[in-house]
């Protein structure tokens, strides 16, 4: 594989800049897709990124299966730098790209079909200056959260995505605490008819996140707030950014939440919450500590159904580079908070801020940057507890960027 000495999180932001290259915000005629009915697109789509920083470029490709075969960028793909990058949101046969800007920016629906990265409707989008979470709360419905860019409001779009109709609204959120600068959203999740946002309170560089893992609920659709939950047990609950999972509701209405206290303490330990169906609270009888579990500090929680969950982990120290080959995957069950087993089969992978884990029925696809072997997307039967090799992506990439089922 290449070597790429730079955060990918510098990369990733550098790439969303792009949303600021075109004015443009109309309804597409050339580029338009055939039908939206979904028939024509890729079943699956795998994001791959060239180049060492700054002089990246990130390409897309369909496929109709990654159990088997081989595919590469060479005669296949398309380059989308210009267009999106893999901070962009599956659903239902579509991707659905917020590029935020408080003069140019857009909301672009987009199809994958035979390798293109099409625009079905594009409008204007400047209410947020930074989106870092996203949920459905049904096929049409997509809410996504962030904030202004001051750093000072949490702000909500709720879209219909066959009308690309937006409602615009600011979420309230307790005060700034005294010490710190700025508020941060990170996931959102969707259940139980409410919304559950999880935020960070920031302070000025390097200075330390506030050390509390804090989740904001509100009922939805109203986006009236019910309450905001504080546990400093952990901190930095959820992701930062659109490229990874860090919740997950499973099939009783719970929710498992992951808290990753990178940016707030180097002592607390990555752990899940849980919040039971119909909560308003952190369940004080559940704290799973991962860093004692795994070995290593979690950074992905990818939700597996029958109770199960596939986390990413540090398998091997971090040196801040993003580098090295260090990830491990692991299946723990997440009701028992208890880990099943690690995922021993897959090499080490390379990345953290990567969507590289996606499921369909009882398999699960894991598309691994392997250093010095083959790179496949891995399989793993949720049934039989197996891990096999499926698709190889040929070539070498400098990243893997995500993975996805795109119907």
């Amino acid at each position: 594989m290449f070597s790429f000495s730079k955060k990918l999180l510098y990369t990733a932001l550098s790439v969303a800049m792009i949303g600021g290259i075109s004015s443009c915000t109309r309804y597409y005629e050339n580029d338009l897709i055939v039908s939206n009915d979904g028939e024509q697109s890729d079943k699956y789509a795998i994001w791959l990124q060239l180049g060492s920083w700054p002089n990246t470029a990130q390409y897309v490709l369909g496929a109709s299966s990654l159990s088997s075969g081989a595919v590469n960028l060479k005669g296949n793909g398309a380059e989308v730098t210009s267009k999106a990058d893999y901070g962009i949101i599956p659903h239902k046969g579509f991707y659905y790209y917020p590029s935020t800007s408080a003069t140019t920016g857009r909301f672009t629906k987009f199809q994958l079909s035979n390798n293109n990265l099409g625009i079905v409707k594009e409008v204007p989008f400047t209410y947020q200056s930074g989106i870092s979470g996203y949920a459905f709360a049904n096929d049409t419905t997509l809410i996504m959260v962030g904030t202004n860019g001051a750093n000072s409001k949490v702000l909500c779009s709720v879209v219909n995505t066959n009308t690309l109709e937006i409602r615009n609204q600011e979420l309230p959120v307790n005060p700034i605490p005294v010490g710190f600068t700025g508020v941060k959203t990170r996931n959102a999740t969707y259940a139980n008819g409410r919304l559950y946002v999880t935020i960070a309170y920031t302070a000025t560089w390097p200075a330390p996140e506030y050390p509390a893992a804090i989740t904001a609920i509100y009922d939805f659709p109203s986006l009236t707030p019910v309450k905001q939950l504080e546990d400093n047990r952990s901190a930095s609950m959820g992701q930062s950014n659109m490229w990874m999972q860090g919740t997950h509701v499973d099939e009783k209405g719970d929710i498992y939440e992951l808290a990753q206290p990178v940016g707030a303490s180097v002592t607390l330990p990555s752990a899940i919450y849980r919040i039971r169906n119909g909560a308003a609270e952190y369940d004080a009888s559940y704290f799973f500590n991962l860093n004692t579990t795994l070995g290593g500090a979690a950074v992905a929680l990818y939700g597996i159904g029958y109770g199960k969950a596939i986390v990413k982990y540090k398998a091997l120290p971090d040196d801040g580079t993003d580098a090295g080959h260090i990830f491990g995957y692991a299946v723990i069950d997440l009701p028992s908070a208890r880990l099943l087993r690690k995922l021993n089969e897959l090499p080490l992978d390379k990345g953290e801020m990567l969507e590289t884990v996606t499921r369909d029925g009882n398999t699960v696809y894991i598309m691994v940057n392997a250093e010095s072997e083959k790179d496949y997307v891995w399989m793993y039967d949720i049934a039989t507890d197996q891990a096999t090799p499926g698709l190889e992506v040929v070539g070498g990439y400098d990243y893997m960027l995500r993975v996805d089922k795109l119907k």
